[in-house]
């Protein structure tokens, strides 16, 4: 049997997901769904979701998780399975709702989070240093709650740094330290993301001004359905994706990141590693639960994407 590598994926701001679903939802008027489903979400569960689909390797979440949503959150996992490591926060885990109708339109209600405390960041290192032995690459997924201190990302970046362990990050706070340490680093963001980070709004000129303030650090670049992205080693890779019937778009971020986790943990090519990735969000769109997909979708997308290269 072959081992799978162990992602620990930072979570820290997860949330009780209500999924609505409606004939038509009309923005300003009564709207009646005529289903809900109910689960534990988050970017770094939803991560942890799309992993175990893929079936390309294991992972550990950490965490805060604190009142009531936070409960029915932890509990979620434990009967999902999940193996995960939950600081308990006073500040209550926050909602999202998000709203679906039978044309593929989506609209997302996401609930306020609360900062968090030294003690429970302290906390959170603790429970991290301790995973960081069995780890095989380090995920840092998403935002802070709101007004937390990103030196939470800064520290957790380190010690994967001193530990040699690759590190891959979906998020923007704390980007900038994160990416100034000197392991094998993956961005995964979308365009709009990437252009804030480059302070750049033209693609290719955004990787060659990211190559440039990070050497040796790969980029990929997701686009919604258009044309994605990435960068490593001053090559520029396009990946042209093909048309799909969408459900949902929710998790499909997740998805690509927790795929090309996997890979480049076992040190896949990245161009191939983000080309496996984008299949999978593709195939994460064309179902309604967050971070599922089916890898025989993902497959016969993959199949399908169109990859180009060019020097920067």
């Amino acid at each position: 049997m072959i081992n799978k590598p162990l992602i620990t994926v930072i979570g820290a701001n997860p949330a009780w997901q209500k999924t609505l679903f409606f004939r038509e939802f009309i923005p300003g008027r009564v709207n009646r769904a005529y289903k809900e489903e109910n689960y534990s979400s988050g970017k770094g569960v939803n991560f942890c979701r799309a992993l175990r689909c893929s079936e390309l390797g294991e992972s550990i979440l950490l965490q805060f998780a604190g009142g009531i949503n936070g409960k029915r959150h932890c509990d979620g996992l434990d009967a999902a399975g999940f193996r995960h490591k939950s600081v308990v926060t006073a500040a209550e885990t926050r909602n999202c709702i998000t709203c679906l109708d039978d044309a593929g339109n989506m609209s997302e209600l996401i609930g306020v989070s609360e900062k968090i405390t030294g003690s429970e960041s302290d906390e959170f290192i603790k429970y991290l240093q301790e995973v960081l032995p069995e780890t095989d690459l380090l995920a840092i997924t998403g935002s802070l709650p709101d007004g937390s201190d990103p030196e939470l990302y800064h520290r957790a970046a380190e010690l994967a740094a001193k530990a040699g362990i690759p590190l891959l990050i979906d998020a923007l706070a704390g980007v900038d330290g994160v990416l100034s340490r000197k392991n094998l680093t993956v961005l995964k963001v979308n365009q709009e993301e990437f252009f804030k980070i480059t302070s750049c709004n033209e693609i290719i000129s955004a990787h060659r001004i990211a190559q440039k303030r990070y050497p040796g650090k790969i980029f990929a670049v997701t686009n919604g359905a258009d044309s994605a992205t990435l960068s490593a080693a001053g090559v520029l890779y396009e990946y042209s994706l093909p048309e799909i019937k969408v459900v949902s778009p929710l998790g499909a971020g997740d998805t690509a990141s927790a795929v090309m986790s996997a890979l480049i943990a076992v040190k896949t090519p990245p161009e191939e590693a983000f080309l496996q990735a984008l299949a999978a969000a593709s195939a994460n769109c064309m179902n309604a639960v967050a971070g599922e997909f089916s890898p025989e979708n993902s497959r016969c997308i993959a199949a399908q994407i169109k990859m180009e290269s060019q020097a920067l």
